[in-house]
């Protein structure tokens, strides 16, 4: 196991017998990181938990053979294309990659290299005279490929990893290229779609086309020396895993993950855009279920939003959290045919307009050990001989599950339910403004809000979110999700 970090670690390794602490520091040299090589020896099957005190890459290699062995290695920011690495110091080679259309420079302590554009270029690795894990930077955004090979070998090397997008510069997308040098192992990739339906076509050295749809979802293809490029003409994205030889070892991801669809659009508003899943538009509830349960729909979603930020085209400007709330819906009988009242996200909701929409009021107390925990259920439950609507019950409820979704240092936090009850939602949210002398001057402008911290309605016209507003103060931002059991029955005297 290879470990890599930018500043000193502490390692903790645990094999479930025993736990041994390891330690490492730093060599004082420009432009290195911290590298902590350690082997494990396993006589039977079993796990090996690994922590650390700094935030790091980890790799790990089941064999050390010379040319067994290939990784991509991902920036600073996160995407594999970038021009800020920390690399790992392990022997091999270094392949860098330019997708864009100007020459871009690479540099590290001791030494550097120039790749033209829409090329590849292999380097000797680790640099002579590093000690520790190089940090390699670009004036451009390139891709970073590890290979174990002995100098001049490395077209050689047998492995599998995932080829990241040129478009999008993550795992999926809908511009793949593929530079192949002679080899004397097998090079194939094997695609398979990130969405429900994508044509594609591949060109230059080698070539093919095809669909994919519905059970057909991956199709494996031989690659011939030379530069192809991959194109998706239409539908959704591809995931494309390149194949060297008859040897590799890689993390495998959910389906559903990291679908990257490239925008391409400078805004300032709202961006409409189709999400790489079959929309259920109008469909019912037994579709959108069945959806949920093959993968054609997601129950929930995170959305990272990936652009221009500093010197990085591809850091992460942005992350969004989507996820279907349950809810009690309780039907009585009324004068109004089919009268239903339900209770989601925090506000009463009926299903006929002329009912004023209202929300219910949280708890007020939050004390107790632990995290703080607060639910709202509501009680609009009558029994057979009540004449006010609501009736003496007995409630048992429990906490199922509770996950954390999220934890990071955020500026701004953005929370918004759909209509037509997200206004009332957003607007009550937002009550402790009233004892804002800004906002009462100001009505609207967030900008010159100073005298206030919490929730304020979104401004902006037609929407239905609320601003956590900071006044300009990094917060830490938690994003927890909590399931609930209640059992409520009448109490019979």
């Amino acid at each position: 196991m290879h470990l890599i970090s930018e500043d000193a670690n502490q390692i903790e390794l645990n094999d479930g017998a025993s736990t041994t602490t390891h330690y490492a520091l730093p060599s004082g040299q420009n432009q290195v990181g911290v590298a902590f090589t350690h082997t494990i020896v396993q006589q039977t099957a079993g796990v090996v938990h690994i922590s650390s005190s700094d935030a790091s890459r980890l790799i790990v290699q089941t064999s050390l053979e010379s040319d067994q062995g290939i990784t991509p290695i991902p920036s600073t920011d996160g995407q594999f294309l970038g021009h800020a690495f920390i690399a790992p110091s392990l022997e091999g080679e270094m392949v860098f990659t330019n997708p864009g259309t100007t020459s871009v420079t690479v540099t590290w302590r001791g030494g550097g290299i120039s790749v033209a554009p829409n090329q590849s270029l292999g380097f000797d690795w680790p640099p002579a005279g590093s000690s520790g894990a190089p940090i390699v930077e670009a004036e451009g955004d390139v891709f970073m490929t590890w290979r174990s090979a002995t100098s001049g070998q490395g077209a050689n090397t047998s492995g599998m990893f995932v080829l990241a997008a040129d478009d999008t510069g993550a795992r999926t997308g809908q511009h793949h290229t593929f530079h192949i040098d002679d080899s004397t192992e097998p090079q194939s990739v094997q695609i398979m779609r990130a969405g429900q339906l994508v044509e594609y076509n591949l060109t230059g050295a080698s070539q093919a086309s095809g669909t994919m749809f519905d059970d057909d979802g991956m199709a494996l293809l031989n690659l011939s020396s030379g530069t192809s490029t991959l194109l998706v003409t239409e539908g959704h994205t591809l995931r494309a895993t390149r194949i060297s030889g008859a040897h590799g070892l890689q993390h495998i991801q959910h389906d559903g993950e990291e679908r990257c669809l490239t925008i391409g659009v400078e805004a300032s508003g709202w961006i409409a855009m189709s999400l790489p899943w079959t929309t259920m538009s109008g469909r019912g509830e037994i579709d959108v279920k069945n959806a949920w349960r093959t993968g054609a729909h997601p129950s929930s979603m995170q959305i990272t939003l990936i652009g221009g930020n500093g010197q990085s085209t591809h850091a992460t400007i942005g992350t969004v959290w989507g996820f279907h709330l349950s809810r009690l819906a309780y039907g009585f009988s009324s004068s109004i045919m089919g009268m239903e009242v339900a209770y989601s996200g925090g506000a009463v909701l009926t299903n006929h307009p002329e009912f004023e929409a209202f929300v219910v009021v949280p708890p007020s107390d939050r004390g107790g050990p632990g995290p703080r925990f607060a639910a709202t259920v509501p009680a609009l439950h009558p029994t057979a001989d009540s004449t006010t609507g609501a009736g003496a019950m007995h409630l048992d409820i429990e906490l199922v599950d509770r996950s954390s979704l999220a934890s990071t240092i955020a500026y701004e936090i953005r929370r918004g339910w759909s209509e037509p009850y997200g206004t009332a939602i957003a607007t009550a949210s937002a009550d402790g403004l009233e004892s804002s002398e800004d906002w009462t001057i100001y009505p609207g402008r967030i900008d010159l809000l100073t005298d206030y911290v919490g929730w304020v309605p979104d401004p902006s016209y037609g929407t239905s979110e609320a601003v956590w507003h900071t006044n300009g103060e990094p917060i830490q931002f938690t994003l927890q999700m909590s399931s609930l059991d209640v059992h409520m029955t009448e109490a019979i005297s």
